[in-house]
C-alpha cells in the first residue's frame, strides 16, 4: 500500500485528471454569494422555524457582506448588551463572501431593528420557542463567478469525471483560510498541550496576515503586557485571550474559554478534519473507489432532508455489498469515513487500515479527543460521506469572460472542494 507523504493543506489528490483552468475565486465578495438553505421540498423542519407567540427567540435572517459569522456574533452581542451565547446559528460563513443565514438572538425585534452595522442587513422573522441550533439547515445554495482563469474549455470534461461525485475534503477555511493554524491547535489541545494550544492561536502560522508584526513580536518576546498595546482591536479574541493572561498568568485553559464555545469547539474539529482529509486522499492515492463501497466499508443512508443519517451504520459485507452499491450508486446512501472522537472505532477492511496509518503517523488516538480540562471541547466522533454530488449544477461564461457556476450542497461540504477540482491551482490564496 502507498504511503504518501501527507499533503499541505488544501493540496489533497484531485479525483479528476483534466487539466484545470485556474483562476481565483473571491475578487470581490459579490463573487461569491451564498444562502443558506433550510426547506427541504418546501417544508423547514426545525422547531425554531415554527411562529411562537409566547417565544423568547427573535429569528432573523441576516445577509452580511465580507463579515466572518463569529466576528459578527460578538459584534451584535456587543452592541446588543447581550452574551454571545444569547445568539446562535446554524452554519458558519466565509469572511470574504456575500452570505445569507439565519440566527436566533435573545433580545426584543424593537432593539434588533435599531442595529446599525456595516454592511449587514438584518430582517426580524417571527418569535420562537426553540433557538437556531449548529447543524439546522439542509445546504446552502452557491453562486460564484471565477475570475483570471487561464482557459474555460475543460470545464465539461472535468464536470463528466465528477458525474459521480467529488471528494468530500474540509475545504482550507475550515484550517483558517489566511492563516491555517486552527487544526495545529486543535491537535495541542488533544495532546492537552494547552499552553502551545494558546501560542500558537496567537502567534503560529506562516501566512502574512492582518496583524503578523504584533505576532512575530509577541513569538520572539513572549511580553503579553506589550502585545495588548500591539495588538489590532480587529483581532478581538486574540486579544481577549492575551488580557485573560496578564492577569491569571499560565492559565492557559482559562485563555482558550475566553473564545466563543462554538469556535473552540471547531479548533479540536479542524484537527478531526485533516485526519479525515489525510485518509481520504490516501484512499484516492491508493485508487480505491470513494463511490463504491468495498468490504468493511460503513455506509450511512440518507435522512429526509437528504443528508447523512448519523443515527444509522452499515457495514457492508460480501451479502449485501451489492444491494448497497446499488444504493449508493442511486443517491440513497454513501460510503463514509471517521471523524474520530472518544466513541469511535476504526472502520473494517481497507478503510480501517488507512485511518489507522495516518492516526499511528499522528500518533494520536481515540480516547485523546476526551479533553478533561475543558470538557466542553471533547468529541465523541461522527461519520462524513467520502463524496459529494453538485445538485442542480448550472455555468455560464459571462461576457467578461468569467465562469459563473449556481448550484446547491448539503450542509456540511464545501464550495471550494468541487471548485478546486475544476481550477486546480497550486496557490492556496486563490480559493
Amino acid at each position: 500500500m502507498i504511503s504518501p507523504a501527507r499533503p499541505e493543506i488544501g493540496k489533497e489528490s484531485y479525483l479528476s485528471k483534466t487539466k484545470g483552468i485556474l483562476g481565483k475565486l473571491r475578487e470581490s465578495p459579490e463573487d461569491f454569494i451564498v444562502n443558506e438553505i433550510i426547506e427541504n421540498k418546501h417544508r423547514a423542519h426545525w422547531a425554531w422555524a415554527q411562529p411562537s407567540d409566547n417565544g423568547r427567540h427573535s429569528i432573523v435572517k441576516i445577509t452580511a457582506n465580507n463579515w466572518d459569522t463569529h466576528v459578527l456574533v460578538k459584534e451584535i452581542s456587543k452592541r446588543l448588551g447581550i452574551g454571545q451565547k444569547a445568539i446562535s446559528f446554524a452554519g458558519t460563513k466565509d469572511k470574504r463572501a456575500l452570505t445569507t443565514q439565519y440566527l436566533s438572538i435573545l433580545s426584543s425585534p424593537k432593539k434588533i431593528a435599531e442595529l446599525d452595522l456595516e454592511n449587514v442587513s438584518i430582517e426580524f422573522l417571527h418569535k420562537s420557542v426553540k433557538p437556531v441550533r449548529l447543524g439546522n439547515l439542509v445546504g446552502n445554495e452557491f453562486k460564484i463567478n471565477i475570475s483570471q482563469s487561464k482557459s474555460t474549455g475543460n470545464i465539461q470534461d472535468i464536470l463528466e469525471e465528477l458525474r459521480g461525485g467529488f471528494p468530500n475534503y474540509f475545504g482550507i477555511q475550515r484550517f483558517g483560510a489566511v492563516r491555517p493554524i486552527t487544526h495545529i491547535v486543535g491537535k495541542r489541545i488533544a495532546q492537552k498541550k494547552y499552553d502551545q494550544a494558546v501560542w500558537d492561536y496567537l502567534c503560529g502560522g506562516e501566512y502574512e496576515s492582518f496583524g503578523s508584526e504584533a505576532r512575530s513580536d509577541l513569538k520572539e518576546t513572549k511580553d503579553l503586557d506589550a502585545a495588548l498595546l500591539q495588538f489590532p482591536h480587529k483581532l478581538l479574541f486574540e486579544r481577549q485571550m492575551i488580557g485573560h493572561l496578564t492577569r491569571n498568568k499560565e492559565d492557559y485553559t482559562g485563555a482558550i474559554r475566553q473564545l466563543p464555545e462554538n469556535l473552540s469547539k471547531m479548533l479540536v474539529h479542524a484537527y478531526q478534519s485533516l485526519i479525515f482529509n489525510h485518509v481520504l486522499n490516501l484512499r484516492i492515492e491508493n485508487g480505491y473507489s470513494i463511490h463504491k463501497p468495498l468490504i468493511g466499508d460503513n455506509i450511512i443512508p440518507i435522512d429526509i432532508y437528504g443528508g447523512p443519517d448519523q443515527r444509522r451504520i452499515i457495514e457492508v459485507t460480501e451479502r449485501n455489498q451489492k444491494k448497497l452499491e446499488k444504493r449508493c450508486n442511486e443517491g440513497k446512501a454513501w460510503v463514509v469515513g471517521l471523524l474520530p472522537g472518544i466513541k469511535s472505532e476504526h472502520t473494517k477492511g481497507i478503510q480501517g487500515e488507512l485511518e489507522r496509518q495516518i492516526m499511528n503517523d499522528e500518533d494520536i488516538d481515540f480516547k485523546d479527543f476526551a479533553i478533561e480540562q475543558i470538557p466542553e471541547l471533547s468529541s465523541f466522533g461522527m461519520y462524513r460521506p467520502l463524496n459529494q454530488k453538485i445538485n442542480d449544477l448550472k455555468w455560464t461564461i459571462e461576457e467578461n469572460g468569467k465562469p459563473k457556476l449556481e448550484f446547491w450542497l448539503h450542509k456540511g461540504t464545501y464550495a471550494t472542494s468541487f471548485l478546486r477540482e475544476i481550477m486546480k491551482s497550486e496557490d492556496m490564496r486563490a480559493y
